[in-house]
């Protein structure tokens, strides 16, 4: 089956819709013929320019709806405002971009890794410990881990981030995850959250299967 429909998927791992989203488009990778393109951003940065405050409240409530939906064993901690509020995941989203350069036979799974540590185990993903021990659980070797490490401080991993923030902005992008599909006719179309699926696979003509549990790495 030949992948010819394009779907990037703007996030960061601050934002659990992005989580979502990452598994979700991953999953049916497997059952449409799509490319998933991955787009680290920031999100802080994103809101500071376009001006949106996000529905603490309401999100947490409802994450945890979606989350069992999906059959992600996503932990959603009881004090989440203060919890997103003072998180850093800068660090984090600049390391999802090194390692798509430098190891990207890794590059999911540190992604995933790092969305794991942050709202599986509510720990951060900030410090270089926290980075390290991620890649660890990534299965990325020593030397991959001290190159990578090193990459993200880097003005290059630094203005790759900036760079892929703008774009989301550009293309409209007010929260994430944002995603934007191009299909094998030449439409194009953007979408915002998690939930999209099903409109989606009527875009680029497929079946939607809902969440694909039996898919999950969980």
């Amino acid at each position: 089956m030949s992948r010819n429909h394009t779907i990037k998927l703007y996030y960061d791992i601050i934002s659990p819709y992005s989580f979502i989203g990452f598994e979700a488009l991953l999953r049916y990778r497997v059952v449409w013929p799509i490319d998933v393109v991955l787009k680290p951003i920031c999100l802080g940065g994103l809101f500071r320019d376009v001006g949106n405050t996000p529905p603490a409240v309401y999100m947490a409530k409802e994450l945890q709806m979606i989350s069992r939906h999906f059959g992600i064993p996503m932990n959603v901690p009881k004090n989440f405002e203060d919890f997103v509020m003072k998180a850093n995941t800068v660090d984090a989203c600049r390391l999802a971009i090194a390692a798509q350069k430098l190891r990207p036979e890794k590059a999911e799974e540190v992604s995933r890794q790092l969305f794991d540590r942050f709202w599986i185990d509510n720990k951060p993903v900030k410090s270089e410990e926290d980075l390290r021990e991620c890649l660890k659980r990534a299965m990325v070797d020593a030397p991959g881990v001290e190159e990578l490490m090193g990459l993200i401080k880097k003005p290059e991993i630094k203005e790759a981030l900036k760079k892929n923030t703008k774009e989301a902005q550009d293309i409209g992008a007010f929260g994430l995850p944002w995603i934007e599909v191009n299909n094998a006719g030449g439409g194009r179309e953007t979408y915002f959250g998690s939930d999209r699926l099903p409109i989606i696979g009527e875009f680029i003509g497929q079946t939607y299967h809902g969440p694909l549990r039996h898919l999950s790495l969980f």
